[in-house]
């Protein structure tokens, strides 16, 4: 089990690993952070409608690679702040 110092720094480096592979398309920024939930905005030149799952699993999917799948972000809720933001939670599992 990770300890929080060490989950929100794995969140960290995914948020990091996924604007280097995302940008300038779609950038990720941690919004709030506990252990079990976290926010991120995720904003950029994508569709909204059809983009925002797979914006938000591939940042999911990027978090499970990176802490060699003993950390999953189940996503809960994704809410349209603006025409090029979003604002999604991510329910923390971890093994």
């Amino acid at each position: 089990m990770l300890s929080d110092t060490d989950l929100e720094n794995l969140i960290q480096r995914a948020i990091s690993f996924y604007n280097r592979t995302h940008s300038p398309n779609a950038v990720a920024k941690l919004i709030s952070f506990s252990p079990t939930l976290i926010t991120v905005q995720f904003s950029g030149g994508f569709c909204t409608g059809c983009g925002t799952m797979e914006i938000t699993e591939a940042f999911a999917d990027q978090t499970k690679t990176l802490s060699q799948g003993k950390t999953e972000l189940k996503h809960n809720k994704t809410v349209q702040s603006n025409s090029r933001t979003i604002l999604t939670s991510f329910t923390v599992k971890t093994k």
